[in-house]
């Protein structure tokens, strides 16, 4: 139902990219998709074929005129989101079975596409993990591309080549749109449909574009030239504002604008407390892509480079030899700056695609197979991946980071493999570092517990807040039913995470901490309390972390968060925080 345009509503989305928009919406649709089937005679099979082979003749151009149209020097890191669909159009076995469905079963071009597309969702809805469902995104993306240009009427063409300043408001998104959009310099884009981790929505985040998605029925709301606020921070969208709210916002657009003025000359100083002690401030990334968003941040290294990227959307494992390559070229990227990489994380919500998996499927992810214990019961995959590591190592500052470990034994086996993996090498004569720190990821009770014993056996410790709180609370922080129970702020977390920071400080290894905690402020005075000297985060939350480093008097900070930590009154003790966040 289209709302009157005197009206205001606010609509709730997926917080994608943050920042705050006023702008006039252009509504930009792909058209309701026909999935009716249509047969065709044996005499139209000739005209069926060469119908889809213009289309992915049109397409491909379409695509290559996007990506020519990318800045040289960002082609190579964005351009890789457009690569994804060019090698699907290009991939003979694709096209092939669309060919076979208009030869042998005398389906319209059409309907061959869309036959095709239902197959690898059936396939893909079998799967668990919600991200690699997305990665089926990225084909019907493919899918509606080819179609439309079958399609295609001579009408004038819908196009988001010219919105400059506008709010898109679209059905769905994939990286061409994002690409065009950017391009034409809109303001910010909302999809009815989407996930946080689809390409779409990490290409938004890398090209900083304010964006909501999932926002539902949102095209039964929105009418061309309505205006709009985007809240990118809470995630709403606020159609046809009253003065008071436009008022509010342009006054927080100022603020932005000044705070933001302000952050960049912090990012330009060195990461030192008042009282001269000197801050890590490190990165969180699960893309190379992503490396482009540190291009105007001043940063310490990469404390956590998640892997899986390289395991998914395909129907096999990667060798070795990709996996090095793979990783060179980060690490050639930074330069002398550390980089941690993470081994293969599955399970729980980071499946992996089934050409891999074993065993059945677990019952309840997060405490099955995944993890190091994955690696360890797949030791071939994992002894490729830590030889590709080793050997990008040769390049550069590299660590080997451990993720969900639990006991003494596991440890200890993994390092027993990375120590087989460097005789596998040095036999073949193959070039690699052979001092390479190894860490773990803390984020179980049991580990964060024993982290006295384990700081024996390990070069560094990272701290992952997510998974730690999940399990020292029994809360599953997906679940809307029981997420409002999910508190950082809780004692028993804090504890742990106290416990770990003076565990690695005493055995003079270093304690880092890359969940969600780091790159949220108002923790960061209490982790600077605790102990904490190295925080990594999302790098678009470095600059404010950053700023209240610099203007914190760290053996100030150490009293409260001490009382904080003592005290089991919630309402005390997030008095006790209100005060520590008010010093500056």
């Amino acid at each position: 139902m289209k709302m009157n345009k005197s009206t205001p509503i606010i609509v709730h989305g997926l917080r994608i990219s943050k920042g705050v928009v006023l702008g006039k919406c252009k509504v930009y649709t792909h058209g309701q998709e026909d999935y009716q089937k249509r047969l065709i005679k044996k005499n139209q099979i000739n005209s069926e074929l060469r119908k889809f082979e213009k289309s992915i003749k049109t397409t491909l151009l379409d695509l290559k005129k996007i990506k020519k149209k990318i800045k040289l020097n960002a082609r190579k890191n964005i351009g890789i989101f457009l690569d994804t669909h060019i090698l699907l159009i290009n991939d003979k076995e694709f096209t092939g079975k669309i060919k076979k469905n208009i030869k042998n079963k005398l389906y319209c071009a059409d309907w061959a596409i869309f036959e095709e597309y239902f197959q690898i969702r059936a396939s893909f809805d079998e799967m668990q993990d919600a991200y690699i469902k997305q990665r089926i995104e990225d084909i019907h993306h493919v899918v509606k591309m080819l179609v439309k240009n079958i399609r295609q009427s001579k009408k004038k063409k819908v196009s988001l080549s010219s919105l400059s300043e506008c709010i898109v408001v679209t059905d769905d998104l994939c990286p061409a749109d994002v690409l065009v959009a950017h391009q034409s310099k809109c303001s910010a884009l909302i999809s009815e449909f989407g996930g946080r981790s689809s390409h779409s929505s990490i290409l938004s985040r890398g090209l900083e574009i304010p964006s909501l998605v999932g926002v539902k029925n949102i095209l039964e709301i929105v009418k061309d030239g309505d205006e709009a606020i985007l809240d990118g921070n809470k995630g709403i969208l606020i159609i046809n504002p009253d003065t008071e709210s436009k008022k509010y916002y342009q006054k927080i657009q100022r603020d932005d604008k000044e705070r933001n003025e302000l952050l960049s000359k912090i990012m330009a100083k060195e990461s030192f407390s008042i009282d001269n002690q000197k801050i890590e401030l490190m990165a969180n990334l699960e893309l190379p892509q992503e490396m482009k968003i540190l291009t105007n941040k001043k940063f310490d290294g990469i404390g956590l480079f998640r892997t899986e990227y390289l395991f998914t959307d395909r129907p096999d494992f990667p060798s070795e030899s990709e996996q090095t390559m793979a990783y060179k070229k980060i690490v050639q990227k930074l330069r002398d700056k550390p980089i941690i990489f993470r081994t293969l994380d599955i399970g729980s919500d980071k499946e992996i695609p089934e050409n891999i998996q074993t065993g059945t499927i677990a019952r309840n992810p997060a405490l099955g197979l995944r993890g190091i214990r994955f690696s360890l019961n797949n030791q071939r995959i994992f002894l490729n991946q830590v030889k590709a590591i080793l050997r990008a190592a040769y390049y550069g500052n590299v660590k080997i980071m451990l993720p969900m470990v639990t006991n003494l034994s596991e440890i200890i086996s993994a390092k027993n493999l990375i120590e087989l993996g460097k005789e596998q090498l040095l036999k073949k004569k193959i070039k690699f570092s052979e001092t390479v720190d190894v860490g773990i990821m803390v984020e179980v009770p049991s580990s964060a517990v024993l982290s006295s014993k384990f700081a024996e056996h390990v070069d560094f410790f990272s701290i992952g807040t997510n998974d730690l709180v999940q399990y020292t609370l029994a809360i599953d922080r997906v679940d809307e039913e029981v997420n409002y129970l999910y508190d950082p702020f809780n004692t028993a977390v804090l504890s742990l995470i106290k416990n770990v920071i003076d565990s690695g400080t005493k055995e003079k290894i270093n304690v880092s901490l890359c969940g969600e905690m780091a790159g949220d402020h108002q923790f960061t005075r209490l982790l600077l309390g605790m102990g904490l000297r190295s925080f990594s985060m999302h790098p678009s939350a470095i600059p404010e972390v950053k700023k209240i480093i610099v203007e914190s008097n760290i053996s100030e900070l150490e009293k409260v968060s001490l009382k904080i930590l003592n005290c089991v009154d919630t309402k005390e003790k997030h008095k006790l925080i209100k005060r520590l966040n008010q010093k500056s």
